[in-house]
């Protein structure tokens, strides 16, 4: 009975002891984790969206000068601070950084991202779909939950939409709007913008273009037609507010001259998918 009870009382110490050796380990492991996650520098986790692009021939922004997605190959800014560093999109959706050392966070920091990476300035010729494509600049500003943070952007600037109807057949030629600051936003800068021809058809004329929120909102748009000639419309601008990520169309019928139809003002961060969820992308570890 001695030896029973000796043999069942060393089975029990041994259990007990590993059971205290376990919860050593697991203490442990819970210190150590919690100091990798507190106040260390990460790698940054991104993801970024927009929405569906336009399609056009021939330039080699045809069917991206509207940018309303990103695709492999995309490249994306990110800065904090000084510090800026180029993301890449990769073919299965990530975003891994083109430096050595990719950013890192330890958490709760502003990011600010922007497309294209190289943006400069607004083009006075946008009559191409690069020009547009350049002057199309694109903005988020995200705080990093841990090391992952997502951006959704939305355009920067005002874009301007020019509708002309004509009752017989005209071959658009060009169309352009000029005004104070519409590229720098130096209302005291007399600019002019050469717009981009988005349609062939031969009785519904449309341009597109970018410019500055900044710019004065009294400008005059000149458009031109094979039948037509040249016509102008002056835009006072009396009660008429630039924002940036709005869209200002104007429409008008053409006989001998230019009749103003219609001017609508919307949101087009909300238009084909700007700031939609759904065009958000899980990116993946940036690293």
């Amino acid at each position: 009975m001695m030896i029973k009870n000796h043999l069942i009382y060393g089975k029990c110490a041994c259990s007990r002891l590993r059971f205290l050796l376990l919860l050593s380990v697991m203490a442990v492991c819970s210190v150590s984790c919690t100091q990798e996650s507190a106040g260390v520098a990460l790698p940054l986790d991104v993801s970024a969206g927009i929405g569906a692009p336009h399609t056009r021939a021939s330039d080699s922004h045809a069917s991206d000068y509207d940018k309303r997605s990103f695709v492999t190959g995309d490249v994306i800014k990110i800065s904090k601070g000084g510090t800026s560093i180029n993301y890449r999109r990769t073919a299965a959706g990530n975003w891994t950084s083109d430096a050595d050392t990719p950013m890192t966070t330890t958490g709760s920091e502003s990011f600010t991202a922007t497309f294209p990476p190289d943006f400069s300035n607004i083009q006075a010729d946008q009559s191409t779909p690069t020009g547009f494509w350049k002057s199309n600049q694109l903005s988020s500003v995200a705080t990093s939950t841990g090391n992952y943070v997502r951006f959704s952007f939305a355009p920067a600037a005002c874009k301007i939409t020019v509708v002309v109807i004509y009752k017989a057949d005209n071959t658009a030629t060009s169309a352009t709007v000029a005004g104070k600051g519409l590229s720098s936003g130096n209302n005291s800068s007399a600019e002019s913008i050469s717009l981009l021809k988005t349609s062939e058809s031969l009785r519904r004329h449309t341009y597109a273009g970018i410019f500055s929120p900044s710019a004065s909102n009294a400008y005059t748009i000149s458009v031109s037609a094979s039948v037509l000639g040249t016509r102008t419309y002056v835009e006072k601008g009396s009660g008429l507010t630039l924002r940036a990520g709005y869209e200002y169309q104007y429409t008008f019928t053409a006989t001998d001259e230019l009749l103003l139809t219609s001017v609508v003002v919307k949101e087009f961060t909300t238009e084909s998918g700007f700031g939609d969820t759904d065009g958000e992308e899980d990116a993946g570890n940036a690293t």
